[in-house]
C-alpha cells in the first residue's frame, strides 16, 4: 500500500466532502421522495422489491410490537444481554444531557426556554448483511431521554423477507412502536410526509448510504434532521510510539462498514506508516477505502485532520495523546491507543449516529437535544414604561409603527 503526502489526504477529504451530495444520488433520492409523496407505500414497496425482496407484500411493510415480541423470542440469549448492558451505559451517558428549562428574569419581563418531547420520531437503522441493532440503541436512548411519545424506526427488510430477531428485540429495549421495514430515499420519504402504514415524524434521525443521507437534506425543510450521517468516515493521527497492530485494525473495522466507509492513517513516522501498510495487505477492501499519509509535523497532521472534520478521529501514541487538545472539529474524538472506536459505536455510552462528509463543522452526535423543541414564555413582570420607550425608539426607526403604538399603550 503506498504512503501519500499530506496534501494527497486533504485532496481525498475534499472529494470525501463533495460526494455526500452528489448531483446523481441527489436526483435518484429526490425522485424516490416524489413517489413517496405520490404513491405512499406503493412506491416504498417497488423500491423494497427491486433492492431488497422481491417477494415483499403491503402488509410486510410494517411490524408493530406485537411482530416484534414474536420474532424477538429467537434472539440468542447472549446477544440479549449484551443489547441489555449496551443499553444501560448508554441510556446513562445520555441521561447527563437532560434539558433543563433556563429562565431569565430582567428589569421588566421574566423569560423563560422550556424544553418539549417532540411527538413522534424516525430513525433510520441501516441494514448490511444483518441489521445494526446497535444504531436501534443509539437512537433509543435520548428519545427516552428527552421523553418521546412515539419512535419509528425504519430499516431494510432482509433478502428473504424474514423479520430480524435480533433487529426486532433491539427495537424494543429502544422502546420503538414498529418498524417501518424499508430503507434509503424511499423510507425517508415515508418518515417525512407519512404513508398509511408509517406515520409521518416530526425529525427523522441516524445514519444510511448516500442516498439516505441525500433524502434527509432534500426533506429538511419541512421535518427536523439531526445530520448529514452518511458513508462512514476514521481518521488516525498517530505519533511514533503508537501500535502499529492495533491502527491497522481500527483501519480494518473501519472498512467493514458498508456503503463506501474511509479511513485514513496520519503520521510523521515513516516507519509506522510501512509497518501499518504490510498488516494491512490482502485484507481485500475496495481500493481507495483506506489510506495512509506521512505528515511533515504532528501539528499540521492535526490541522489537517480538523480541516477534514471527519466523523471518527483517534489519537493513538503518547505524543500524538498529547496533541489531542488541538483537535477541534469532528464527530466524535477517541483518545489513546486503548480507546478503540469500535467502543463509541457499541458500548462506550457515547452516540455513535455522528455527521460525516465534513459537515462536523457545524453539525454534533446525535443527542437529546434533538429530540426536543424548545418553547419560550414572556410575561412582564415590572412597569413598563422604560421599555415602552426604548422599544418605541428603534421600532419607529425601522418604520414599525404599529409596533411603536402597541408597545407604548402598555407603557
Amino acid at each position: 500500500m503506498k504512503v501519500g503526502r499530506l496534501a494527497d489526504f486533504r485532496r481525498r477529504s475534499l472529494r470525501q466532502r463533495r460526494a455526500v451530495l452528489d448531483p446523481r444520488v441527489v436526483g435518484h433520492a429526490r425522485r424516490a421522495i416524489a413517489a413517496v409523496r405520490r404513491r405512499g407505500d406503493a412506491a416504498v414497496l417497488a423500491e423494497v422489491r427491486r433492492f431488497d425482496f422481491a417477494g415483499a407484500r403491503a402488509r410486510d411493510l410494517w411490524a408493530g410490537r406485537r411482530e416484534l415480541r414474536a420474532a424477538a423470542r429467537a434472539c440468542p440469549p447472549d446477544l440479549r444481554r449484551a443489547i441489555d448492558r449496551a443499553y444501560t451505559d448508554i441510556l446513562a451517558a445520555h441521561r447527563a444531557q437532560r434539558p433543563r428549562a433556563m429562565v431569565h428574569a430582567g428589569r421588566a419581563f421574566r423569560v423563560e426556554l422550556a424544553p418539549e418531547p417532540l411527538d413522534r420520531v424516525g430513525g433510520c437503522v441501516p441494514r448490511g448483511t444483518v441489521g445494526y441493532p446497535s444504531t436501534a440503541l443509539m437512537i433509543g436512548a435520548p428519545a427516552a431521554v428527552a421523553g418521546v411519545r412515539e419512535l419509528v424506526i425504519a430499516s431494510p427488510m432482509p433478502r428473504d423477507g424474514s423479520l430480524d430477531p435480533v433487529l426486532s428485540y433491539a427495537a424494543l429495549v429502544a422502546g420503538a412502536t414498529g418498524v417501518y421495514r424499508a430503507g434509503g430515499a424511499a423510507a425517508v420519504g415515508a418518515l417525512a410526509y407519512g404513508t398509511e402504514l408509517c406515520p409521518r415524524a416530526d425529525t427523522i434521525v441516524g445514519p444510511g448510504n448516500a442516498f439516505t443521507t441525500a433524502a434527509k437534506w432534500l426533506v429538511s425543510a419541512e421535518v427536523g434532521i439531526d445530520s448529514l450521517a452518511g458513508p462512514s468516515e476514521l481518521v488516525v493521527v498517530a505519533s511514533a510510539d503508537a501500535d502499529a497492530a492495533a491502527i491497522a485494525l481500527d483501519l480494518e473495522a473501519q472498512a467493514e462498514h458498508g456503503g463506501g466507509p474511509y479511513a485514513a492513517l496520519l503520521s510523521t513516522s515513516l516507519p509506522l506508516l510501512r509497518t501499518v501498510a504490510r498488516a494491512l495487505e490482502g485484507i481485500g477492501v475496495p481500493r481507495g477505502t483506506i489510506g495512509l499519509y506521512q505528515a511533515p509535523s504532528l501539528r499540521l497532521a492535526v490541522a489537517a485532520a480538523s480541516e477534514a472534520a471527519p466523523e471518527h478521529l483517534s489519537f493513538q501514541g503518547r505524543e500524538a495523546e498529547r496533541a489531542a487538545t488541538a483537535a477541534r472539529r469532528a464527530g466524535a474524538i477517541f483518545v489513546g491507543s486503548r480507546t478503540a472506536t469500535a467502543f463509541g459505536d457499541y458500548v462506550a455510552g457515547s452516540n455513535h449516529v455522528l455527521p460525516t462528509g465534513g459537515t462536523a463543522r457545524w453539525a454534533s452526535a446525535l443527542r437529546v437535544e434533538d429530540m426536543v423543541r424548545w418553547t419560550t414564555r414572556v410575561r412582564a413582570t415590572a412597569p413598563l414604561r422604560a421599555a415602552a420607550f426604548w422599544g418605541a425608539e428603534v421600532a419607529r426607526y425601522e418604520g414599525m409603527r404599529f409596533h411603536a403604538a402597541s408597545m407604548e399603550l402598555r407603557g
